[in-house]
């Protein structure tokens, strides 16, 4: 017996192959649905069924919950082979990934109706698709994690390089901007000093010169100065 959800268009296809093989269809459901709650509260006997078709683009749910569904109901009715339809979805589509490492294997992604028909009536074989045939789904990480490995110690050495330039560059402008700094403190500090000291000696000559006047114009202080010289 065979249980199905399915678009109205596939449901077509799918009664088709079953008439031409005399499967019998045990409930069918050709509308949205929501998969959590169709496999709790859906009143068919899983027990009964051998085949059970999801095409996906008739689910509602969120990819998680697709998968976790799914998954959840292949370890419970395992003797029910689990085909899935996905049409338009990519081999690396992560739902296809996920559902191929939980052992899903029936997996039909091709868009040609001919190709459809023949991999469904090959789900309903004995052997059904085995996991080497399957193998398209497997997700491709291996890979691509060592060349990002590579690309990223690349991109590290690079930007490394690029940053002991710069650290380089900015010592060499700090040292260029220091000397001048240094070097015109000093002329400040030289020029600072030279105008004291031509203060101070401005400063002498006026107060030696004012004595000076001051013992000229003073003829008591004049005759005591050159008593004291030694002139007189």
């Amino acid at each position: 017996m065979l249980n199905y959800i399915a678009t109205p268009k596939t449901s077509i296809l799918i009664q088709k192959i079953c008439k031409d093989r005399n499967i019998l269809i045990l409930h069918e459901t050709k509308e949205l649905t929501d998969i959590v709650k169709y496999i709790k509260q859906t009143k068919v006997n899983f027990n009964l069924v051998k085949y059970f078709i999801i095409e996906l683009s008739c689910l509602e749910n969120e990819e998680k919950d697709i998968i976790q569904s799914i998954y959840t109901f292949s370890r419970l009715y395992n003797k029910t082979r689990i085909i899935i339809l996905a049409q338009e979805y990519d081999d690396q589509s992560n739902i296809l990934n996920e559902l191929y490492n939980r052992q899903i294997y029936n997996i039909i992604n091709s868009n040609s109706e001919t190709e459809i028909t023949e991999q469904i009536i090959k789900c309903f074989s004995v052997e059904g698709i085995q996991k080497k045939e399957a193998k398209k789904f497997e997700k491709i990480e291996k890979v691509e994690t060592k060349e990002n490995k590579i690309e990223k110690v690349i991109s590290f050495i690079k930007n490394r390089k690029i940053k002991i330039k710069q650290s380089k560059s900015e010592k060499k402008n700090n040292k260029t901007i220091d000397q001048p700094e240094g070097v015109y403190f000093f002329a400040l500090l030289l020029e600072a000093i030279t105008r004291l000291i031509k203060l101070i000696v401005y400063v002498t000559i006026f107060i030696l010169t004012s004595i000076g006047i001051t013992i000229i114009l003073n003829s008591e202080l004049r005759n005591i100065v050159f008593q004291t010289l030694g002139l007189k």
